[in-house]
Parts: structure tokens; C-alpha cells; sequence
């Protein structure tokens, strides 16, 4: 009786037969919705009248929860993803798979023949020194492909100088090594078999897989109690996980999540190597520390510069550690911070993750102006992952650098390059093709980007250092040529 006395009140409102007509269909309408959305979930319904204020999440598009696994989403290729394919395709063409039966059809540094071309009697300083090497099997049976990894170096110890050789592969077996004698006195040159092409190709396929090479354990503090928690940047675990994303970058890290401790808890990380390979026992005897960086060219007499121009050369000075440090000068308004990236950074020593921040968050947080310079540099930690790690990130990096740009143009931005390290530490893990695979893919993703660069790798290839952290003469040359970008 109720509902007929308000509709009747309602329609002596409006007294046009249309208009009634119209509100009598809204009616109609109204009702039907209401009757069908509580037959479809009467309980659910009920509960969002209660709380009104729900009804503001309410959405036809399905929308992913933050909490989502960024590698497990079904969704079309960003922009990221597509240039990480593009770029494997390239490597992949670059470092193709390579037949390997036994060590003796892989290429032997004492059978390869090495010959100077258009040998002279005198050469100026300034002048180039081609060399022609042509790599032959244990057999002495002639390559018929390339992709071997060499490494050439021109130097004169009694000057402390050195530089790399430019090595250019012709994919049938020979090599053109060019070297340009920058300096007077008594040069030597060495080419060095660091890989066989066999053993490259090995090293490619396995980076490619797993991300199980190393074993992360996050420290939760529960009061004044902690609990140690399995890391990674990927998780093969049925337990519920603390889902650490950054859902712009697109870039994950992973813990279990310990019983009745928030995510939020985790202050500290240490990580260790894993006893986990994915070569065979055959592809493991050309990572022997015997068959690692053997000599070509040993029986090369050492030739002599003679200073037939005159060139300009200018010193170099630089320092570095794990936790932040922070340099002020205060009456020149001189400000230096230096900070380690995140995940995945691989070290035996207890970290903080207090202050923790990937790169690309970092440089968003950078005014910029002409008086700002920033030097980026990645690599040895990603070797023992997967290559799209090291690509998702300098993508990430780049992007973060054109933001700064747009809002910054002035400001200064250098890429520096890994070094070398140790020839005989952990090849599947470390060996240093996976930092000139890391070097090419850096140059690839920042060719048409106005950077500078500290090429690291060409230094520490000229001074011979072998160690991931290069001699303070070594630094001090890096930290010269950032300065010459700066003043």
C-alpha cells in the first residue's frame, strides 16, 4: 500500500502524460537491475549497500593487483619487452650455436697462425699495426667460422702504458687485430685466446638459463628477534611470497615470506654461489683455468715507436666501496654521492636494503642542471643471470636518463663500462665474455643517446688487470676522463 502511495505521489508531480511516462520506465528499469544484481550475488550486494563507499573501486576492467608476478602476467609485449627480444635476436645471430665433438676440433692458440701485415721497419707513434690471424683445431685443421673471443693489448711495461687492440672477425676463421701505437719506445703485442668459439657458444646457452646460480637470504627482523628467508629475482616456491615490484620498470625481486612477519621487515640481504652448472663435463674442460687466456702471439718480438709526431697525453685520477659515501665542499658548492645499485647485487659481505633504490628511481629523483654530472655504471653483478635482467635494466636506465633529460637538458650523464676481472674464477658464472656481451648491448641500447663514456673495459684490457676491482692507477685513469666530460 506503501509503494502504490509514493508512486502515486510521484506521478502527481508531473502531470504531463510523456514525462510520467518516461519516469514510469526509469522506474521499471531501476527495479529490474536491483532484482538482477541481487539474484547474481545477493550476499556480495548486500555488503556494498552497507559500504557505500566501496562502490567506488567498482570497474568493468579487470584491473591487476600490485601484488601480481610481473613474469608470470599473460598480457601483449610492452615496448621493454619487444626491444629485449630484438636484442637477444641480435646477440643471438652474433654469438650463434656452435658444434663441439671434442677439444681437439676447437680452435688451439699454439696451432693458430699470426702474421704482421705490411710489416715496416720503422713506425711512427700514431701509426696503426694490422695482424692477421688465422685460427686452426688442435689438428691443425684450418676454422671454417669464426666467433672465437679474443682479447689484444699493445703495452710497454717500463713506461707503465698500455692500450687494447680493435679485433674484427671475418665468421671463416681469420681475425684482423689492429693497434694504434699511441706512444714511443719499446711495444710488445699479445692476442689472446680467451674462449674458443666452441666454448663462447657453451657460455651463451647456459647464461640463458636459470636464475638459480646464486642464493640470496633476506633478513626479516621480527622486535629484536630475525628470521632468514630465501631471495631471488625469480621464486620456484608454492609458499606465499613477499612480492617487492617496481610496476612501471617492470622489474621484480622475490622472498618467501616468513610466518607472522610483514613483508615490510626485510632490512638486509647476503647472497652465496649456488653448485649449479648447465654445461656438460666436455664444454667445463674448455672453461680449464689451462685452456683460459693462452697466448697467440708469443713469439713476436717486441717492436720500436719512433717519435716521428707529436702528441698530447693528460693524467688521470679515483675511489669507491659498497655503502653510500658522500663528499662535501663547501665553500666551492661541491656535493659527490656515490651509491650502489639494487637487485641483484652479488657479494659475500652483509648489505643494507634501508636505503635501497633501483638506478632508474634514483636518477627520477635528480633536478639536473648544468652544474650536475651522474656516472652509471652495471654489469658484474647481473653475469651469473639471465641476459634479459641486464637488458630490462639498462632499458629502464635509458628511459630514466631521456626523462632527465626532457626536464634537464643540461645535465651531464656518463655511462662508465664493467672491467675485466679474474680469468680463472667461476667461467660459467664470471668470465668476462659475459661482460663483452653486457658491453655490446649497453652500447646497442645507448647509441642514440647523448652520454659520455668511461670505457672501463678497454682500460682494464690495456693495463692487464684481471680483477673486478681494478688497482687505484687503473680508478685514477677512469676518474681523469670523467673529469675532461665535466670541466
Amino acid at each position: 500500500m506503501m509503494e502504490k502511495t509514493c508512486v502515486h505521489r510521484i506521478l502527481t508531480l508531473f502531470p504531463n502524460a510523456i514525462v510520467r511516462k518516461l519516469l514510469l520506465m526509469v522506474i521499471f528499469i531501476l527495479v529490474f537491475w536491483l532484482i538482477y544484481l541481487a539474484s547474481k550475488d545477493h550476499t556480495k550486494f548486500l555488503l556494498h549497500l552497507r559500504n557505500p563507499i566501496i562502490l567506488k573501486q567498482w570497474s568493468i576492467f579487470k584491473k591487476f593487483p600490485s601484488s601480481e608476478t610481473i613474469q608470470n602476467r599473460t598480457v601483449s609485449p610492452t615496448e621493454t619487452e619487444l626491444k629485449i627480444r630484438e636484442i637477444l635476436e641480435k646477440m643471438d645471430q652474433l654469438i650463434p650455436p656452435r658444434p663441439f665433438t671434442h677439444l681437439n676440433a676447437t680452435t688451439s692458440a699454439a696451432h693458430s697462425v699470426v702474421t704482421i701485415l705490411n710489416p715496416q721497419d720503422m713506425y711512427c707513434s700514431g701509426d696503426q699495426l694490422d695482424v692477421l690471424l688465422e685460427a686452426r683445431d688442435h689438428l691443425g685443421q684450418r676454422k671454417e667460422y669464426g666467433g672465437d673471443f679474443l682479447r689484444a693489448r699493445m703495452s710497454s711495461p717500463s713506461l707503465k702504458a698500455g692500450a687494447s687492440g680493435k679485433v674484427t672477425d671475418f665468421n671463416n676463421g681469420t681475425y684482423l687485430v689492429s693497434f694504434t701505437l699511441f706512444w714511443e719506445g719499446q711495444v710488445s703485442l699479445s692476442v689472446l685466446l680467451m674462449h674458443p668459439s666452441e666454448g663462447a657458444s657453451a657460455l651463451w646457452r647456459a647464461r640463458k638459463q636459470g636464475y638459480d646460480r646464486v642464493i640470496f637470504m633476506g633478513q626479516f627482523f621480527n622486535g629484536t628477534s630475525q628470521v632468514l628467508s630465501e631471495c631471488g629475482l625469480t621464486l620456484n616456491s608454492s609458499a606465499e611470497l613477499c612480492q617487492y615490484l617496481d610496476a612501471r620498470d617492470q622489474e621484480g625481486f622475490y622472498c618467501v615470506k616468513p610466518p607472522h612477519i610483514p613483508c615490510e621487515a626485510l632490512t638486509h640481504m647476503s647472497t652465496r654461489n649456488r653448485h649449479i652448472s648447465y654445461l656438460s663435463k666436455e664444454e667445463w674442460r674448455l672453461l680449464h683455468r689451462s685452456n683460459i687466456g693462452i697466448e697467440m702471439m708469443k713469439n713476436f718480438a717486441s717492436i720500436n715507436v719512433l717519435p716521428c709526431n707529436t702528441l698530447k697525453y693528460f693524467d688521470h685520477h679515483g675511489t669507491g666501496v659498497f655503502k653510500t659515501h658522500i663528499l662535501l665542499d663547501v665553500e666551492r658548492h661541491i656535493l659527490i654521492q656515490w651509491r650502489k645499485h639494487s637487485h641483484p647485487f652479488v657479494t659475500q659481505q652483509r648489505f643494507s636494503l634501508k636505503d635501497e633504490n633501483y638506478i632508474p628511481r634514483e636518477i627520477d629523483q635528480v633536478a639536473g642542471d648544468k652544474d650536475t654530472a651522474i656516472v652509471i655504471t652495471i654489469g658484474q653483478h647481473f653475469r651469473p643471470f639471465p641476459i634479459s635482467i641486464f637488458i630490462r635494466r639498462a632499458i629502464n636506465i635509458k628511459k630514466a636518463i631521456e626523462r632527465l633529460f626532457l626536464r634537464s637538458p643540461e645535465t651531464k650523464v656518463i655511462l662508465k663500462t664493467e672491467n675485466t676481472r679474474e680469468v680463472h674464477q667461476n667461467a660459467e658464472m664470471f668470465s668476462d665474455f659475459h661482460g663483452y656481451v653486457q658491453n655490446l648491448i649497453l652500447r646497442d641500447i645507448f647509441v642514440d643517446l647523448n652520454v659520455g663514456i668511461i670505457d672501463a673495459w678497454d682500460m682494464t684490457i690495456a693495463y692487464f688487470s684481471n680483477n673486478v676491482h681494478p688497482p687505484d692507477y687503473v680508478i685514477a685513469n677512469q676518474i681523469g676522463i670523467f673529469l675532461n666530460y665535466i670541466c
